[in-house]
Order: structure tokens, then sequence, then C-alpha cells
């Protein structure tokens, strides 16, 4: 369902226009105000019927919109030539991509229910460097990526092949394993991913306005149910004639709570069965691939030579549970990096170390992700009693001492924050943790929870060591590596520990024969 011109270049099927109408509905929902002003301006300035302007100017969206879609896949063109793909697109601003085949970090695909029905899918080139997926070749046959998927791993292979052959002084061969799976998700998961789920929280936004609606009629209703005790001549059946209202209010304002909650825990599952429906975690030729979705079909792929850092968390609920949510961060330019993450959702404490060695291989073989191993060690424990200065006693004594001329005795009562933000140091003092191996370092810190953060140390870009004042009196120092996907800092370190540290990774990522990204 494409076609070719003489020259190379190719259209999608004329489906691809469902895509682009939805990045357009995605674009305008980022920037909701600045996009949809004008239409709202409209609407109230004109004269008329209000229901009629309002049918008239969402019909106007609705066609702008389409049309912009349509416009954008009439000007669409892609090329596959033998080392690179090259994409065309744009209506006024006209834009080439020209993507190198060993730039290709990940090749990752996207299935609608309409693409599926047509056998057609989205494919998404994450390139190094870049903020996002650079690429997107909407609604092309499934045999197309299957096609330039295999030459892109091809081309990675015979490189890789090659950089080998030069270090070692060999022949180079490729050898090629059976994709084998490593993981694979449950209903049952589905359910916990849900329940651990941070984003469902957003709704209870919308919590307070209800119950502020539900409160002005409660006090409307008791009002109106007072004053007709009082009309009667007596407080007591004024009271009396109140207490149902009271307690109908009370009730209600209850109902509410646990119906939210109930549509947030509900919202949160049923979003996990969207995204993560017998989700699929394969290994296939040094690249991890992911399948997913009840709906929509997500496909996302990493190489494993470009993972920079890897991230194990557990929040409060996946304690709860005991599992855990890995994050794999490749290179990006990007500050935030979610776009550049690969995710496996939620796994098991006794998959974690089969994990870890496909992430790291031979290389980190003592690489740990559980934040509960013994090898983690402590970090000096000035850095309790500096943070509590700096965050407790001097805050607190500060404020107490401002406020005394104006709540007199009652101003001691600031000074409880000292107890309480040493109980929240303290925390976070025993919750920090690193481990330092030859080939890498792991990273462990967290509250309520946990994470635990491990790369190589061929990965770092650059390293800094820095002392404030306090840290010098002591002889410590704090330490940051800086990662093509972001900085990992472990502080308290000391001083010497921290030099020899800083030397032995300067000293692998220079004797090191392989490519940090």
């Amino acid at each position: 369902m494409s076609n070719t011109k003489d020259d190379g270049w190719q259209r999608t099927s004329p489906l691809a226009t469902i895509f682009y109408l939805g990045r357009i509905y995605q674009a305008i929902a980022k920037n909701a105000v600045q996009s949809l002003a004008p239409l709202v301006a409209f609407l109230f300035a004109s004269e008329g019927n209000l229901m009629g302007r309002i049918a008239l100017g969402a019909t106007l969206f609705f066609l702008v919109t389409i049309v912009g879609a349509i416009l954008r896949y009439l000007f669409f063109r892609y090329r596959i030539t033998d080392d690179s793909v090259l994409i065309r697109e744009g209506v006024l601003k006209k834009t080439q991509l020209d993507i190198k085949f060993d730039r290709v970090q990940a090749i990752n695909t996207q299935q609608s229910i309409i693409f599926r029905a047509f056998g057609l899918v989205t494919i998404m080139l994450d390139t190094a460097g870049s903020k996002k997926q650079e690429g997107h070749i909407p609604a092309v046959k499934m045999a197309l990526a299957n096609t330039l998927k295999e030459r892109i791993r091809q081309t990675t292979q015979v490189k890789s092949s090659l950089d080998g052959a030069l270090h070692k002084g060999d022949g180079g061969e490729i050898h090629v394993d059976a994709p084998r799976q490593l993981l694979f998700l449950r209903a049952a998961d589905m359910v916990r991913i849900g329940l651990s789920s941070n984003r469902a929280l957003i709704f209870l936004v919308f919590l307070g306005p209800i119950i502020e609606q539900f409160d002005n009629r409660i006090e409307e209703e008791i009002g109106a149910s007072i004053v007709e005790g009082i009309g009667d001549g007596s407080i007591v059946a004024a009271l009396d004639t109140a207490q149902p209202g009271i307690d109908i209010g009370t009730g209600s304002v209850v109902m509410i709570v646990l119906g939210v909650l109930l549509i947030l825990v509900a919202t949160s599952i049923i979003g996990a069965f969207l995204r993560y429906h017998r989700f699929r975690l394969v290994t296939d030729n040094n690249v991890l691939r992911s399948t997913g979705g009840l709906l929509t079909r997500h496909e996302h792929s990493i190489n494993l030579a470009k993972i920079q850092t890897v991230v194990a968390s557990q929040n409060v609920m996946l304690r709860l549970f005991q599992h855990f949510r890995l994050r794999v961060n490749q290179a990006s330019s990007d500050r935030t990096r979610s776009s550049k993450s690969f995710i496996i959702p939620v796994c098991e404490p006794d998959q974690l170390p089969v994990l870890c060695r496909e992430f790291f291989g031979e290389e980190f073989l003592d690489a740990v992700l559980d934040p509960g191993a013994e090898q983690f060690l402590p970090i000096a424990r000035h850095y309790f009693r500096s943070r509590v200065l700096l965050t407790g006693v001097l805050p607190a004594v500060l404020v107490t001492a401002i406020m005394a001329n104006l709540a007199g005795f009652f101003a001691l009562l600031f000074l409880l924050w000292i107890p309480l933000n040493a109980c929240i140091i303290w925390r976070l003092y025993k919750c920090y943790g690193v481990l330092l191996a030859r080939d890498g370092i792991a990273l462990r810190r967290g509250f309520l929870g946990y994470r635990v953060t491990a790369f190589l140390h061929r990965k770092v870009q650059r390293i800094s060591l820095t002392q404030t004042v306090p840290q010098r009196r002591k002889g410590l120092a704090t330490l940051r590596f800086y990662l093509a996907s972001g900085t990992v800092k472990i502080p308290y370190v000391e001083f010497e520990k921290a030099c020899e540290l800083r030397d032995h990774v300067l000293y692998r990522i220079e004797s090191s024969q392989k490519a940090w990204h």
C-alpha cells in the first residue's frame, strides 16, 4: 500500500492521514491555550445562537485538522538506500532527514487497531543525541518494518564485528543467537502496574472542586433546615431538623471520596491493560525488544551496546508487592530523557539478576540492582550531621528568633522542625548506598521507596570532584559522573577514596576498546 516513484521516493498508505491527525491533536493538547484561544475568542465574539456557534466552531476545527493531516500525508516521502533512511516532509517548511543506519539506536513500531486490520505499522527511528524519535514512517507494511530492522541489525553487527577484529586481530565472525524470552507479564501484573502508577494521582485535582460544590449545597440545606426549626420556636428543634442534613452531607462526602478513589484505581488499571497487555520482553542478538498493548500494539527495542544507565525503582506500592520497575536509559540531549528510556514496567526480585546480566554482560558481573543487597556500602555519617545543621537547626532557630516578638512562647513550636528534619535526613542517609566494582558503579538512594542506578565506567564522559568548606574540614568530597543520559552524584565520600575512584574510572575509560555510546 505504498507508491514508488521513478527516483526511488515512496509514498505511504493513505491511512497515514490517521497518524498525522493524531499527531495534530496531540500537539493541540500540549498547547491547548495557545491552540484553542483564537477559536474560543471567535465563538464568544460572534453574534447569534451560542450552540450554533459552538457547532460551527467544532466543524471548522475538525475540517482544518483533517485538511492539515491530508496535506502532511501528501507531502510525505521516504526512501531507503544502502546505508540510510531518507525522509522528506513538510507543507510550507520543507525538511529532509538523512538517518544513517549506524546512528540508529533503536527501531520501534506502533500498530493501532485500524492499522492492524490492514497489516500496517508506524516505524519510529530512534537515533543517538536526539531529544525524541527522530524519524517516523507511518502506515507501511509490516514486512518493510521487519526488513528495515534486519538491515539495521546487520549493519550494527558488521560494525561491531569489524571493531572486534581490529582490536583482537581475528576474523571477527558474527555469531547469531536465537531470540530468548526474558519476561512475560500476566493480568495480575497489570493490576500491580495500575496500583503502583503515580500518574493516576493527577485525577485527585478534581476531588477538591467536587467536594466544594457538595459542601456548598450541604451548607445551604442545613441553613434552610435551621431556619425552619427556629421558625417553630425552638433551637433544639432547629438542631434536630438540621441533623439529617448533616448526616447526609457527611455520608455524601465520604461516598464522593471513595468513589473518586475507586475511579482512580480502575482508570489506572485499565490504562495498564491498554499499554502493557501481554507485555513480552525478548533478547535478540544484542537487542532487547518489548511488545505489548491491548488496542494499540507497541514495540520498542534498544541495542545493549547503547545502554548508558539502568535504574531499578520501588515506590511504596511496589515495595508492598515486592516488585521492581526498570528504566534503561540511552544517550539523549533531552533533559527529561523520558523519550529515550526503555521501560520494563514490573518484574520480580529473582528476575533482577537475569536482567542485570543481559544489560551489562560479562563486563559488570558484580552489578546489583536489588536495594536490599549487602554489597552496598554507606556514605560518610557526616552527611547526616551536616544536613541536619543546614536544613534543620539553622532554619528553625532563625524562624523562632524572628517570630518570638510576634508569637511569644508559641514561637518555640518552630523548634519541632529540628527533630522532624532529623528523622527525614536519617532516613535519607540510611537509604544511600554505593557499590564500587572494577568495571562499574551502582548507587542506591530513596526515602519511602528506593532507586538504584548502575552504569559502566567506560560510559562516563566526564568526572568532577568538589568539596564544600565543611567537607574539606572533614576530608570528604562529592563525586559527579556525567554520562550521555544524565548525571549521577555520590555525596560525602572520603577524599582519598574519591580521588582513587576518579583515577580508576578515568583509567578504565582510556583503556577501554569499546565505544561509550
